[in-house]
């Protein structure tokens, strides 16, 4: 029997308690999964052994038609003091604003999508609405497709709200729910609830796997209140985001500037030929040399492992006494690279993809290697480029596009951030 939580649902096979539901429903010839929504026809997911299984949301345990589904009631948290938030910095005018309009979608009960560009600060803006939903003894949730944007927000939920408790979940944490009031998770582990939160935080909606994705979509739905509120936070939203915003399916507020005021640095080309983006990697050394002599942190965003394992070692044997580190996203040892990178013990990160959203590091350089490859769209070298300059202390972080093609996603990218620059003011 998997573990029972408040708040939220578990398969107890051969269930009889109280509350319980079938895992798997039927009707007019369909199969429905009670825990993902997923629908089948009937007979089509059989078991040897007869019955039928979920398979959409077998990565969190197999659902059969055999068990049952038991969905214990919320918890009751205690209502707290006004001051529950301990952070003590100051919102911009505009992200005040943003702030309100967050604060006021838990009233009118109607999605809100905040369009924001990278390094806004968008969840700083979230802390008011997320003070007031915690003061009232509801349950709030910040959930991202993205395992390193979860591990980016936990530690400062937890500063922003040290007396409240606070977990986070995701597959390569090995706790489980425990009551806790403010949950940060993947939003595959939103699966796990039902019904549970006052105040839903969906950030980088956008990205991969949640993008296109009706088995995540669905979580979110499934785990939120029926009076809850849902926010996403967004610098790049996808196409269906933006047709429910045109159609006024749900609301919209936008952040056009970063923080610190400074507007968002435009990625400087520079042509290659296709031997030198494969083999030589002459330029790339070079940018590196120059930004060894400045002592700045330089992230490098590749397209293929090959390519990162050939480039780590070149940077090794150029520059033996520079740290040099390449992650991605089978490296099993993942986080304490990046949380090394982050303490400044590594000067340069070679990586995919993968960190393309939520990681923060002052002072940053970015290049991007190949950006002419398939594997670069224009949403990832917009949060791409937005690694760099997202420090007050040094607003001005170079982004650097090698290629050999200049694709459509580049021209699209630079347009993107041009125009933000231009709605903010610059």
């Amino acid at each position: 029997m998997e573990s029972i939580f408040p708040g939220g649902q578990a398969v107890v096979a051969g269930s009889t308690m109280r509350g319980a539901i079938p895992a798997i429903s039927h009707t007019h010839g369909a199969s429905n999964c009670q825990r993902c929504g997923a629908q089948w026809k009937r007979g089509e997911n059989q078991l040897p052994l007869g019955g039928e299984f979920c398979p959409e949301c077998i990565g969190l345990g197999r659902i059969t038609s055999r068990d049952d589904l038991y969905r214990e009631p919320m918890t009751e948290f205690m209502v707290r003091a006004a001051d529950v938030c301990a952070w003590s910095g100051t919102l911009t005018p505009a992200q005040a604003g943003a702030s309100q309009d967050i604060i006021q979608t838990i009233n009118r009960q109607r999605p809100l999508l905040v369009w924001a560009v990278t390094g806004a600060g968008k969840t700083e803006m979230t802390f008011p609405a997320v003070a007031a939903v915690l003061a009232s003894g509801g349950m709030v949730g910040y959930a991202s497709p993205r395992i390193d944007v979860c591990n980016e927000l936990f530690p400062r939920l937890q500063r922003a709200f040290p007396t409240v408790a606070s977990t986070l979940l995701h597959g390569q944490q090995t706790q489980g729910y425990a009551g806790e009031q403010l949950v940060v998770c993947t939003v595959h582990q939103l699966l796990r609830f039902y019904h549970a939160f006052q105040l839903l935080i969906v950030d980088e909606v956008d990205a991969f796997p949640m993008v296109n994705s009706r088995l995540l979509h669905a979580a979110v739905r499934s785990a939120l209140l029926p009076t809850g509120a849902k926010v996403y936070l967004s610098a790049t939203p996808d196409r269906k985001l933006l047709h429910q915003a045109r159609h006024g399916e749900i609301d919209v507020t936008y952040l056009a500037r970063r923080f610190h005021g400074y507007p968002l640095p435009v990625p400087r080309c520079h042509w290659c030929r296709q031997t030198t983006l494969t083999t030589s990697l002459r330029p790339l050394l070079a940018v590196v040399g120059q930004y060894r002599q400045q002592f700045v942190p330089v992230m490098i965003f590749v397209p293929t492992v090959p390519l990162l394992t050939t480039i780590v070692e070149r940077i090794h044997h150029r520059w033996p006494q520079i740290k040099v580190a390449g992650v991605h996203a089978n490296d099993s040892h993942r986080i304490e690279k990046i949380q090394a990178f982050r303490q400044g013990q590594t000067t340069v990160l070679v990586t995919t993809t993968i960190l393309e959203r939520g990681v923060t590091i002052g002072g940053l350089q970015v290049i991007v290697w190949q950006a002419c490859h398939q594997h670069f769209q224009a949403n990832a070298l917009v949060q791409v480029a937005g690694r760099a300059g997202r420090a007050n202390w040094q607003p001005d972080g170079n982004v650097d596009f090698f290629y050999h093609r200049y694709t459509l996603a580049i021209a699209e990218t630079i347009r993107q951030i041009k125009k933000m620059n231009r709605r903010g003011g610059f």
